[in-house]
């Protein structure tokens, strides 16, 4: 029986149709990293190298830059590669957005940093979220306020780490008073007296935002669980919040 799986790419769409049969050789991870690295100008790491079931020849790389996972696809050769997703016609399944899925979480050396990085706590319970927040971010504003009610509700703590963007000029200085002041959670999208700009401040922000830099963190909200899991942008349920804390 002849399985059919189409990848989309950007401009174009390519419709494979191939018997299952053996998938020749992956490359190395070494082969891989030394030639997209002449296409990617970011640190990466590849953490995932393995045949695409039912596709043969086809190999799927799961890259990390910071937080993020991209998965990308290619052959024995690694000489080209595909960027988009792939579907399974049968079952109408997303593998990429699967593959992505599993890989969208953070190590504990990273949770570890994160914690170094807190500039304020809400609640308290044994289980607890990292919020990743920007004074200026709207959608940070509009999800504040729903966060803390669910945290209450949930007994869990959440761990603020104000990340200034550069798209909101006057977001440091609020952050830097925040810090100065030890201001808490109701304070952190309201107008602040910016004229406290201490050194403790100063240095804790920096800080967050080489870190978040490092991380590939460039948007806010960003919630970050205790078992890893992450969520950027603003939940769509109360079941992905729910599903940091599991």
């Amino acid at each position: 029986m002849k399985k059919a799986i189409f990848a989309l790419m950007v401009g174009s769409v390519l419709l494979y149709s191939c018997k299952a049969t053996q998938a020749k050789a992956c490359p190395d991870e070494k082969t891989v990293k030394e030639n997209l690295s002449k296409l990617v100008n970011r640190d990466f790491k590849v953490v995932s190298l393995k045949p695409v079931e039912g596709f043969g020849g086809l190999c799927e790389v799961v890259l990390k830059m910071g937080l993020k996972p991209i998965v990308v696809y290619t052959n024995a050769e690694a000489k080209n590669y595909i960027v988009g997703n792939v579907f399974n016609v049968d079952t109408k399944e997303n593998l990429t957005q699967k593959t992505v899925s599993k890989y969208m979480t953070v190590s504990k050396d990273v949770l570890d940093k994160l914690e170094k990085s807190v500039n304020m706590t809400y609640g308290k319970g044994d289980k607890f979220v990292y919020y990743i927040t920007d004074p200026d971010c709207p959608f940070c504003r509009r999800f504040s306020p729903m966060l803390k009610e669910w945290a209450k509700k949930n007994n869990v703590q959440v761990k603020v780490i104000l990340y200034p963007l550069p798209i909101h000029p006057e977001a440091k200085p609020k952050a830097i008073a925040m810090v100065c002041d030890k201001k808490g959670y109701d304070h952190i999208h309201k107008n602040v007296n910016t004229k406290n700009q201490c050194k403790k401040g100063k240095e804790a922000i920096e800080k967050n935002m080489k870190l978040m830099q490092e991380l590939g963190i460039s948007g806010t909200p960003t919630v970050i669980g205790m078992n890893g899991k992450y969520i950027v942008g603003l939940p769509r349920s109360t079941d992905e919040l729910n599903s940091l804390v599991k």
